[in-house]
């Protein structure tokens, strides 16, 4: 059984299934996830991702059942004093066992990564990563469906400006696989750790795709026909808002940089955007803008990952992707 907690769990012809699917299924709204239940937990706010795959799973005929974390995640209890033992609700063993049972599949966005480990270790059902303090896999996947949408099949060099956050993570991680040139520019303390880079190289050897990492952002616009930004605070950073700051100096997308770009170039986003702060208005605003079109295939592809998660584990994605070529 596949879960999607990162880019790495689906194969790259799995990636591209997934997108081909979502595209057939936007258009033709078939009913592939009627009488199909998916258990959703959020931990932090959400819009796009929330909203987004409600609807498209509504679409197709499934239904959506929304949990407070603090029945399915193990909330604490309140005493007068400690009771060791008795401090946590129920352990999470326990609710994934249960929700197992009903549900179909579980869409958690959760603060730390290793709640969807444990989730995983004892689920009987999918899990799908809605956010995590490490990854966005969710976000990749419309994103490159947008970039797609873009500039068809051509491998532009796409480069994310800011903090090396899960957004990040997750962009450059499908970009390689599927062979785009990826780049970061970001302050050094908000870079990547050495791990990290030794996991984008080491994904470059055995993809297409490649990376560079950037000392300032004018050198990467030059460098790039995409250029991506997200905020420097991420959710839970929110007291580190003005030290944080002070290092992203240089690094705000604006119009005299988007100009350092190639012809053509095109501004992404993830939203929610602080305007003003890491990308300025005028960029978000302008005909180059890809956000809203992002948004939207928030929802669209969440229509082909639930559709191959919950219903097609089994089949092989390669017959299934020249049938939807013949098909689109």
């Amino acid at each position: 059984m596949k879960h999607f907690l990162e880019v790495g769990n689906l194969s790259n012809a799995e990636i591209e299934y997934v997108l081909e699917l979502s595209e057939y299924l936007n258009e033709m709204q078939e009913e592939s996830l009627l009488q199909t239940n998916v258990l959703f937990c959020f931990e932090k706010p959400s819009l796009r991702t929330k909203v987004g795959s409600e609807v498209a799973i509504n679409q197709l005929g499934g239904r959506v059942i929304h949990i407070d974390p603090n029945a399915f995640l193990g909330g604490k209890i309140m005493h007068a004093k400690p009771i060791p033992g008795l401090d946590e609700r129920e352990a999470l063993k326990d609710t994934v066992m249960n929700v197992s049972q009903w549900c179909d599949g579980i869409f958690a966005r959760v603060f730390s990564h290793e709640t969807l480990l444990t989730l995983c270790e004892h689920s009987e059902i999918p899990i799908v990563n809605a956010l995590s303090d490490e990854h966005h896999p969710m976000q990749a996947l419309a994103d490159f469906r947008t970039i797609k949408q873009t500039y068809s099949e051509e491998k532009v060099p796409i480069t994310f400006i800011g903090d090396a956050n899960n957004v990040a993570r997750s962009l450059i991680e499908m970009g390689i696989r599927l062979g785009y040139p990826m780049g970061f520019a970001g302050p050094e303390i908000y870079g990547w750790s050495a791990a990290d880079l030794a996991h984008f190289e080491d994904l470059c050897k055995y993809h297409d795709g490649s990376f560079t990492y950037f000392q300032h952002a004018k050198e990467a616009a030059i460098s790039s026909q995409v250029i991506y930004g997200d905020t420097f605070i991420s959710m839970g950073e929110e007291d580190l808002h003005e030290e944080k700051l002070a290092h992203f100096d240089g690094f705000q997308i604006d119009e005299k940089l988007m100009k350092l770009c190639p012809s053509e170039a095109s501004f992404m986003h993830c939203l929610p955007a602080h305007r003003g702060v890491e990308v300025t208005n005028e960029v978000l605003d302008a005909p180059y803008s890809l956000i809203y079109q992002q948004a939207k295939n928030r929802m669209v592809v969440s229509k082909g990952l639930f559709t191959f998660l919950l219903k097609e584990q089994n089949v092989n994605v390669t017959e299934k992707i020249k049938k939807l070529y013949q098909l689109n």
